[in-house]
């Protein structure tokens, strides 16, 4: 077995299980993880020195290493946008990484580092306090000042930025532009550790992609170091965050199997890869082939070559939020063929024997109910590998290519029935999570939350009653649109559970088979 060691962003099922889980469909690779309890939990940072404790101990036995520099440094992604790390404590976390690479010259690391965004919104749940009522203007604040050190800011925007000055309390400002500083010197560090050979390659996700701001910045900064050390095969810049951990799971089978998969990509509109999905900023197409090509494949444009097929709905005019589907226009409707998109999963089912991954990037934040409908009726679901609807298109179109470039390598898990059982009961959580729940369950959820004056994001004493509405309408999405049944096994609801105790982060454990067990 190849051991591998992974160091998660956070604790949330996304970043923690989803890359074991995907280690599972494997026939060699053990992937070794920080106990749950060191990982933290939303505000509360990981238990950062045990961690890496954890991986000096562990260094010599292992083969590859999958970090999270977020973690590692601040204590996860939410401790990058609230530490009060100084610039030397910060650096001193990131020399540990070149003691890593001297206890074991052999050790292969694949290190990923968000830039941390800058919140558009008065909320402070997954930012510091003071954003509850000066986020917004501190995001305005940064988008202004860097387009006027571009010098693209007209009359109007040069007069608010000079109106928003006093409006934000200094000591507030100050301390964000300190952890800015801090956060900038640990990415161009880590551009650093790849020039020098600790890192194999680094990653890094844009959890923020506004035009202007200092998200926008330190991206800059980190191009321009880049480029002045010719590393831009080893240091990978595109969209995305939560998926990260399963592409590099992804790559890191691949370089083990010296294995290079061939996608094929195929989109339900003729203008589908021209379209810049909500919170990216670049086209679809140029996105999914960065995630392609951060998992150690390529994308081609001949299915006969292909290893695997990833399906893609989306509408040729753009990306809307899942909330407002309903609202779709005929115009919207009109830049699409999702039914034609369906009939060639079935024929590429047929012709080639290949595993399918179907992205369902028409909406964010949940699966376009329509065009699940109509898979449905097409007995899709059972023909197919691995499907994706949630958050971003991706966070979505990251772990489903990972999950069929596995597969892919297996033939399908020919023989494999252990590794065939997990990927299926993971493509089952997928249709409970993203479309049962992102796109049905937790709207009328929020909706009736709003009506009974609970917080869905602190559900406290409420979370009993959360995990019970959930629950009673998964099963009855399971009866009334699986039958019960995937792939020829029972399907059996295990368990909902809310990470960060909120209703927008739930997780869902299902099982496939008669002895999967009952709900809790």
């Amino acid at each position: 077995m190849t051991r591998v060691l992974y160091v998660p962003l956070d604790d949330r099922d996304c970043n923690y299980e989803f890359p074991y889980k995907l280690s599972r469909m494997t026939d060699d690779i053990e992937l070794l993880r920080p106990p749950f309890e060191w990982v933290g939990y939303l505000k509360e940072p990981g238990k950062v020195d045990r961690i890496w404790k954890w991986l000096f101990e562990n260094a010599g036995s292992a083969d590859y290493a999958i970090l999270s520099v977020d973690m590692l440094v601040y204590g996860n992604i939410i401790g990058s946008r609230i530490n009060q790390l100084g610039i030397e404590e910060a650096l001193e976390r990131t020399d540990r990484f070149v003691k890593l690479k001297s206890m074991n010259p052999n050790l292969h690391i694949h290190a990923f580092n968000l830039v941390a965004r800058v919140a558009a919104y008065n909320d402070s749940h997954e930012d510091p306090d003071y954003w509850e009522d000066y986020g917004e203007a501190i995001w305005r604040y940064t988008y202004l000042e860097d387009k006027q050190a571009q010098e693209a800011c007209d009359e109007g925007e040069l007069a608010e930025l000079q109106q928003l000055i006093p409006k934000i309390p200094r000591a507030f400002l100050d301390d964000f532009l300190h952890r800015r500083s801090t956060d900038r010197a640990v990415n161009l560090e880590c551009v650093d550790l790849v020039k020098k050979g600790v890192f194999d390659i680094l990653t890094v996700p844009k959890d923020d992609t506004a035009e202007y701001g200092y998200a926008a910045m330190d991206q800059a900064a980190i191009s321009r170091k880049v480029s002045e050390l010719s590393l831009q095969n080893k240091v990978y810049v595109y969209p995305g965050a939560d998926e990260v951990g399963c592409v590099l799971l992804a790559r890191v089978f691949n370089l083990i199997k010296q294995y290079t998969p061939v996608i094929y990509v195929r989109y339900a509109s003729v203008n589908g890869a021209g379209v810049i999905p909500r919170y990216e900023d670049r086209p679809l197409g140029e996105s999914i082939k960065w995630q392609v090509t951060s998992a150690g494949g390529i994308v081609t444009e001949v299915p006969e070559n292909s290893s695997c097929l990833l399906a893609v709905n989306v509408s040729g005019t753009g990306q809307m939020e899942c909330d407002d589907q309903d609202q779709r226009t005929v115009g919207f409707k009109n830049n699409t063929n999702s039914e034609e998109l369906l009939r060639y999963v079935e024929y590429y089912c047929r012709t080639y024997e290949r595993p399918i991954g179907i992205s369902d990037d028409m909406f964010s934040n949940g699966c376009d109910n329509e065009f699940m409908e109509n898979a449905r009726c097409h007995g899709v679901f059972d023909k197919i590998t691995a499907l994706g609807g949630w958050n971003t298109a991706e966070n979505t179109n990251g772990v489903v290519i990972s999950q069929i470039i596995i597969a892919a390598y297996y033939h399908n898990y020919e023989n494999m029935p252990a590794e065939k059982h997990e990927s299926d009961t993971f493509l089952l959580r997928s249709i409970c999570s993203d479309w049962f729940c992102q796109a049905n369950i937790l709207r009328t959820y929020v909706k009736l939350s709003v009506e009974r004056g609970v917080n869905p994001y602190f559900l406290k004493e409420n979370v009993e009653f959360a995990r019970q509405f959930f629950s009673d309408g998964i099963r009855e999405m399971l009866r009334s649109k699986l039958d019960n049944s995937l792939k020829g096994e029972c399907t059996q609801l295990i368990n909902v559970r809310f990470n960060w105790d909120g209703a927008f982060y739930f997780a869902i454990d299902v099982s496939l088979g008669a002895d999967g067990g009952n709900m809790l």
